[in-house]
């Protein structure tokens, strides 16, 4: 009787044992399972923080220019559509929703999209033995507004009234808001000299510039429609194709977006 007690007693043990084993691997079944779908889930959650990672490098590399008044009341001029186009003067100031991305390049900053334009035009200068190197590209509104000032200045020390003074300087440096080097778009070449007009340099850009997407912003028989004075040295970046048929019609920038106007009017 004792030994069949036994015997059943073993019998059970081994199978308590047995239940354990298989308690024990079901439980770290259940704990490796849990394990993989932290990680799954943890890939997951991962997956929306790149891409809204990336998204964010790309929003701040591209940011819009500084919130400014959009265009004088009572004016029904609108930018081009084309943002090579965009057009900044006395009239018009730097839209809203104008884009840039600002990057120094030649040791000047300039938008990114016209560093390229410029390197091939500057290499294709130099094998015709001709130099060119930028000496100002964007400007934000406190530069500006300091070289403004400074211009100022200067007109009013040499003997003029001060009405004088702001009204010859407006004519040399933009006033803040209206200057286009604030789009990036703008570049002054080999300094800011009164002879540049005579020099090599710029009759090799009279001929080429076109050939790059660049124009001479301010022609010498345009500044009563410019209304700043004649600067051999600023060049304008509007893409090649505009540029040709700008040069071909000896129009200024006022003058093409009003032509494009109109020819885009008549076709309608």
């Amino acid at each position: 009787m004792y030994q069949e007690k036994n015997k059943i007693r073993k019998t059970l043990s081994a199978f308590a044992v047995v239940i354990v084993e298989l308690a024990l691997m079901a439980a770290t079944t259940a704990v490796f399972v849990m394990a993989f779908e932290h990680i799954d889930a943890k890939k997951a959650e991962a997956k929306p923080t790149a891409v809204s990672s990336s998204k964010a490098s790309v929003s701040s590399a591209v940011q819009p220019s500084p919130s400014r008044t959009s265009q004088p009341a009572g004016q029904q001029f609108e930018q081009p559509a084309d943002w090579r186009l965009v057009l900044v003067n006395y009239e018009h100031t730097l839209p809203e929703t104008f884009q840039s991305k600002i990057v120094n390049e030649f040791n000047v900053n300039m938008d990114s999209r016209i560093v390229e334009p410029f390197r091939q035009m500057r290499d294709a200068a130099l094998k015709d033995d001709i130099h060119l190197w930028l000496s100002s590209g964007y400007r934000n509104d406190e530069k500006q507004q300091k070289l403004y000032s400074e211009e100022i200045e200067a007109y009013y020390k040499a003997g003029i009234s001060y009405e004088d003074a702001v009204s010859e300087a407006a004519k040399s440096v933009a006033p803040p808001g209206t200057s286009e080097h604030i789009t990036g778009l703008a570049i002054d070449v080999n300094g800011v000299l009164e002879d540049f007009g005579g020099t090599k340099e710029f009759r090799w850009l009279s001929e080429h510039a076109q050939d790059y997407g660049f124009i001479l912003r301010y022609p010498k028989d345009k500044q009563d429609i410019t209304h700043i004075k004649y600067e051999a040295w600023h060049f304008r970046y509007v893409g090649v194709e505009h540029a040709k048929k700008m040069k071909e019609l000896n129009l200024c920038l006022e003058e093409y977006i009003d032509y494009l106007n109109k020819n885009q009017t008549a076709s309608h």
